[in-house]
């Protein structure tokens, strides 16, 4: 009877993951130039776009936001992503007008990052803003916390000045008991428990695609 019912659990989470272990679809480009925002970790609410800080004046590693800009501009390229204004050169627009001094309020955070986009001369700019990062604590056969993170991924666009999309990334990760429907990408990870940067990068390839990038 126990070898019964554990046959139709695994029969039940194989078909489980051939349904759903799809590969979330490219969206359709958005028209227009690209620039590109380097990920920002901001500390207090007031500086996000939307949404909130599960904590407020914490900030990661700097080397954490180097890492997850490597990843998005490593995914870019793979998704076919080119001729977009580089996080360089808006990072010479960043630095044009002091964030710090020009920002206290959501309304003007929006204002601040649609100069940016002007200033780029292009007509989306890609915002994505790092929220929450906790390492993994153990291996990836065995933890004793699991990695957990929180992104947003904005696009904008600066003719119209407004959010034209935002992709929200929320996730720490879990064993398979705990919730069976995420079984396509337990087998996906092999079982495994991965790393904040793992988890971030996944994210990131999915967000991007939302966005049609």
């Amino acid at each position: 009877m126990k070898r019964t019912a554990v046959c139709c659990a695994l029969a039940f989470t194989a078909l489980l993951v051939i349904a759903c272990a799809r590969p979330v679809p490219q969206a359709a480009r958005p028209a227009g130039t690209l620039a590109v925002a380097g990920f920002s970790n901001p500390a207090f609410t007031w500086e996000l776009l939307a949404g909130y800080l599960p904590r407020e004046g914490v900030k990661v590693d700097p080397q954490v936001v180097d890492r997850l800009n490597e990843a998005l501009t490593n995914t870019l390229l793979a998704h076919g992503t080119a001729g977009y204004v580089s996080m360089g050169n808006t990072r010479q627009c960043m630095d044009v007008k002091n964030y710090e001094s020009e920002v206290s309020s959501r309304t003007t955070a929006l204002k601040y990052w649609l100069d940016v986009g002007r200033c780029t001369g292009a007509d989306l700019l890609l915002v994505p803003q790092l929220l929450y990062w906790k390492e993994r604590q153990g291996k990836d056969m065995g933890v004793e916390a699991p990695a957990s993170v929180m992104l947003d991924i904005y696009l904008l666009d600066v003719k119209q000045g407004r959010i034209a999309q935002r992709y929200h990334f929320e996730e720490t990760q879990q064993d398979l008991s705990s919730n069976l429907l995420d079984a396509p990408k337990f087998f996906e990870r092999k079982g495994k428990w991965i790393t904040a940067g793992d988890l971030a990068a996944e994210g990131i390839d999915t967000g991007l695609r939302t966005l049609g990038l």
